[in-house]
């Protein structure tokens, strides 16, 4: 009799995959040869019957087929994109948590060398230990809070609509974009969607950020007023290191689903592929992504004007999540090149020390790899 080949098998994946994915595998599959980014990687035996076979990937953003071997023949599954993340990457941990001493020393260093007023949060999410420097004082946010548009835009239902502007206001920073989200989510008012936006700040707890209208999208500068060695906040996006912090350790949350902007009624599909899936996809590769290893997935959103230099990310190191973040004013600029020269030593120094999970005094958290 003639030998059928086996059903080609079916991927189960999400936009975020944490260190493996399922395929559904039919009667008659021997065999599955998995291709990765378009190279057959390795194939695994499998045993007889349907079944479901986990697949272990490497991470990083991957494009992955399967090939299912019998005897009647073979056949591939569909291709799929998904963003890899180390298996790690699964665990919530707490915030905030205990100081790491010298972790704290690095950053103190650090922060003293800058010719600006800064501030710097950063922690390890599993084991707790963390440091931070100035972390509660208000900045001018720039665009590190498109973040927080991204997640109000998911959280109101508006994510499909404004599926363009929402990729480009993250993927490339654009202010334009960021506008038209800003006033979809206002009702075609930038005050009004300013508001909205900062009701979803408070609802996840951040008393100390806000968003007031859209960006300025002019090179006029107003008169400046200020105070000495504090930043001006005549801006309409105010936030604090910590605050950021929260609001990235919220995004991450709500991705396992532990909480987080799942408290938003955000499910966890929404939560990997509108949110999560495009900040571990942002164009920026300078300032924290720097600082962090080409093989550790980042998933940031940084900000700069002439006066500030702004990154906040979640560090996805094997022993797991790390969330990092370092801001500068200066009421006479940040240049480029000194913003990232601070947020890339703020980022290798706290992956340096928090890769194997830091040191601090409580009763922290076992780092697992």
């Amino acid at each position: 009799r003639v030998i059928d080949a086996p059903p080609p098998p079916e991927l189960r994946v999400e936009a975020v995959a944490y260190g493996s994915v399922a395929a559904r595998v039919g009667r008659g599959t021997e065999r599955l040869g998995i291709e990765v980014d378009g190279r057959v990687t390795r194939t695994l035996d499998v045993p007889k019957g349907p079944r479901s076979v986990s697949i272990a990937l490497p991470v990083g953003d991957r494009r992955i087929r399967v090939r299912a071997v019998g005897l009647g023949g073979r056949t591939w599954s569909r291709a799929v994109r998904t963003y890899v993340l180390p298996k790690s990457a699964r665990r919530a941990g707490r915030v905030p948590g205990f100081l790491d001493a010298r972790l704290q020393r690095d950053l103190g260093s650090i922060v003293a060398r800058v010719p600006a007023t800064t501030g710097v949060y950063a922690q390890h999410l599993v084991t707790g230990c963390g440091a931070a420097v100035n972390a509660n004082a208000q900045f001018p946010a720039a665009s590190t809070l498109k973040a927080a548009m991204l997640v109000d835009a998911v959280r109101r239902g508006r994510a499909r609509e404004l599926r363009g502007d929402l990729d480009r206001m993250i993927s490339v920073s654009s202010d334009e974009a960021a506008n038209r989200v800003i006033a979809a989510l206002g009702g075609g008012s930038l005050e009004a969607g300013g508001a909205s936006i900062t009701d979803t700040l408070r609802d996840l707890g951040l008393e100390r950020t806000l968003v007031r209208r859209g960006y300025i999208l002019t090179d006029r500068r107003p008169i400046p007023i200020g105070a000495t060695n504090a930043p001006a906040l005549a801006t309409n996006f105010i936030t604090t290191p910590f605050e950021l912090g929260r609001l990235k350790v919220a995004i991450h949350r709500g991705a396992i689903p532990r909480g987080g902007i799942g408290r938003l009624g955000i499910g966890r599909k929404e939560a990997r592929r509108e949110v999560l899936g495009r900040l571990l996809r942002v164009l920026d590769r300078t300032k924290l992504a720097q600082g962090v290893p080409s093989d550790v997935p980042l998933a940031h959103k940084s900000g700069f004007t002439r006066h500030v230099r702004h990154d906040a990310g979640l560090i996805y190191v094997k022993s797991g999540p790390i969330v990092a973040v370092g801001m500068s004013w200066n009421d006479s600029g940040v240049s480029h090149t000194a913003g990232t020269r601070f947020l890339s030593k703020v980022a290798r120094s706290a992956v340096r020390r928090l890769e194997g999970g830091g040191a601090c005094s409580g009763i922290p958290l076992r780092a697992k790899r």
